[in-house]
Parts: structure tokens; sequence; C-alpha cells
């Protein structure tokens, strides 16, 4: 599987990752920030993030991740993420 990945957090859109483990993995590989997926509305995208961050989603807990909701210039809401290290309260 290949992962889209950016020194910062891109305006643009990009491809979809399926599963938030292996984007959770690609976020610890890299450093960088990875796309985790595009979602049909701006709330669903922030829920996400909110979960990803604060460790309900299973594969982001144990490390600390900086995940945040975008909304591209093409309206698409996506879900980017990196792993910024450390342990996870």
């Amino acid at each position: 599987m290949t992962f889209r990945t950016s020194p910062t957090l891109p305006a643009d859109h990009g491809t979809a990752t399926a599963r938030h483990s292996s984007a959770a993995q690609a976020m610890r590989d890299t450093g960088e920030w990875v796309h985790v997926s595009t979602y049909k509305n701006r709330k669903t995208a922030a829920h996400v993030a909110s979960d990803a961050r604060n460790g309900r989603i299973k594969a982001y807990r144990g490390g600390v991740y900086d995940v945040r909701a975008i909304t591209t210039r093409e309206g698409e809401h996506q879900v980017w993420g990196r792993y910024q290290g450390g342990v996870w309260r």
C-alpha cells in the first residue's frame, strides 16, 4: 500500500489510507503528514480527527499524534495526521 505524505499539512487532497493502523504506522515511519481518509462532511472528519488525537481509535494509542480535519480548495473534508512521538497520557 502506498501512502501520500508531506512535510507540511497540505491544502490539496491526497490518496485515502484504508486502515487507521496502516496510517498510524506510516506516520511513525515517516514523521510526515499522512492522509488518513476523506469524509462526506466536515463534522465527521472533525470527529475522527478528535478521536485519533485522544486515543479513542485503537491504532493511535500509545503515542502522541497531531491529527487534523481540513477542507481542501476542492471542498473535500479530509483527515491528516503525523506522529509527534512521546507517550500517550
